[in-house]
């Protein structure tokens, strides 16, 4: 299951991740205060509780 990791003291304000089902980051978020950071990821929990699949966004294609 992907959950929304602790929020943590970072180099600007605080911040969290969202991880994989093996606990990998797969995005970070920071925002200048403590209680903004646990609302996002509060609502951030939210979103990938009951989530099925979570998948990066596709990478651009170059044309050669």
């Amino acid at each position: 299951m992907w959950k929304a990791a602790v929020v943590q003291p970072v180099t600007e304000g605080f911040g969290f991740n969202i991880t994989s089902e093996a606990h990998v980051p797969l995005i970070s978020f920071a925002y200048k205060t403590r209680a903004e950071a646990e609302a996002a990821a509060t609502h951030a929990q939210a979103v990938v509780e009951n989530a099925i699949l979570v998948l990066p966004p596709p990478r651009p294609t170059t044309s050669t």
